[in-house]
């Protein structure tokens, strides 16, 4: 919690910039330089943030619903899980921003910067955003956005709801669009070259464009270690048997395995996020609090697999097989106190068969259950409230 000179600092910025603003004859006003201050949960809802300098800020959790940001210095801040609703943020510097988790339903970005940027040297003062100078916008709810004449090379939107967004006139290339849902987003004019979209959710007409453009919207464009697999895993189950004192835990991402045999396999605690599997067997493998968070996971198969406390968080899953699937909450103190829950928030059940398998217990916000299989048992005790399409689903297969 900010201390009140601290605040009293903020606002004394705040007020003076608003007289910037109007251009103050009297010369009280002056641009907002809160550059690399820890503004972290503030609210600032519809205030005039405009031309504002905010490089390598704080913004975490702000509450900036309609905030005008329009050419604002965002350059290194972190605007991770803000809410960002309506905001304007047209010719905004956002490179280095790390945006993850945000909301910004509505929000207009035109003409905003969101390429890698260099990493910033602030002497004492060191950016709030991402270090390595890449700008994410991982798992933010960006539906019906502006986002058009945009510089957005290299941007990372893995995991995002950009459903009905509009990206005419901008520049993607080599952007990383991994299990994002991109359903009537618009894409007149804008360049592709490079960009990564597998697992993307897409509707067939805009399916059908990027395929004429020479767009492989299937492929992965990832590196591959599937050679190196097999030695990988076993590393790994030493690492599991020696309870991570020898061997070493698998931490994969953006790899391309699509259609690799785990059956079986001893992959608990493994990381495999954003990665290729489309078509992997993970029949019967143990995957108790593995990270497939935001991975291409269509048609995929994990017939009797353990996924107790598994992290599926925005992955695509559709068509998978997940009969006879294990869920179960893993006891993390082993008293009961801690127990950590199976997660499909914000993944693509959909048409995956899941009878004979339960979803009690399961973390299933905005996850999609349009079609899916099941049995008397798979949706008894759930959570269903914030599902999505599981109305049209409950008939037993």
């Amino acid at each position: 919690m900010m201390d009140e000179r601290y605040l009293r600092a903020v606002r004394d910025a705040l007020v003076r910039h608003q007289q910037w603003l109007l251009r103050d004859p009297a010369g009280r006003g002056r641009r907002a330089n809160l550059s690399f201050y820890d503004l972290a949960g503030l609210g600032l809802n519809r205030v005039n943030l405009s031309g504002a300098k905010l490089t390598g800020a704080s913004l975490a959790r702000a509450r900036m619903a309609g905030t005008l940001l329009s050419k604002a210095d965002l350059y290194g801040a972190d605007l991770s899980k803000a809410d960002l609703t309506d905001a304007q943020l047209q010719g905004a510097d956002l490179r280095g921003a790390r945006v993850d988790g945000a909301r910004l339903q509505n929000a207009n970005l035109q003409g905003a910067d969101l390429r890698r940027g260099m990493v910033l040297d602030g002497g004492e003062f060191r950016a709030a955003g991402n270090s390595d100078g890449s700008t994410t916008f991982v798992g933010c709810s960006l539906s019906k956005a502006v986002l058009t004449d945009c510089r957005m090379a290299q941007c990372d939107f893995s995991g995002s709801d950009l459903s009905g967004v509009d990206f005419s006139g901008s520049d993607l290339s080599g952007a990383i669009l991994i299990g994002a849902d991109l359903t009537g987003a618009i894409m007149r004019k804008a360049t592709l070259d490079g960009v990564l979209m597998c697992g993307a959710r897409l509707n067939d007409e805009l399916r059908t464009a990027l395929e004429r453009h020479g767009i492989d919207v299937d492929g992965t464009g990832l590196t591959t270690t599937a050679a190196r697999m097999s030695e990988l895993i076993a590393e790994h189950q030493s690492w599991v048997d020696k309870l991570g004192k020898g061997g070493e835990r698998i931490e994969l991402q953006r790899v391309d395995l699509r259609g690799y045999n785990f059956a079986n396999q001893l992959l608990c605690g493994a990381v495999m996020r954003f990665c290729g599997l489309r078509g992997a067997d993970f029949s019967g493998a143990k995957l108790m609090m593995a990270d497939l968070s935001y991975s291409d996971l269509r048609d995929a198969d994990f017939t009797s697999a353990d996924l107790s406390g598994c992290n599926l968080e925005g992955a695509n899953l559709a068509g998978a097989k997940l009969w006879r699937a294990k869920f179960r909450k893993v006891d993390l103190s082993g008293d009961g106190s801690r127990l950590w829950p199976t997660s499909f928030a914000r993944a693509r059940l959909n048409g995956a068969d899941l009878r004979d398998a339960s979803l009690a217990g399961v973390v299933l916000r905005g996850t999609d259950l349009t079609a899916i299989k099941t049995s008397f048992a798979t949706l008894k005790g759930a959570d269903l409230s914030a599902a999505r399409g599981w109305q049209a689903s409950v008939a037993p297969a």
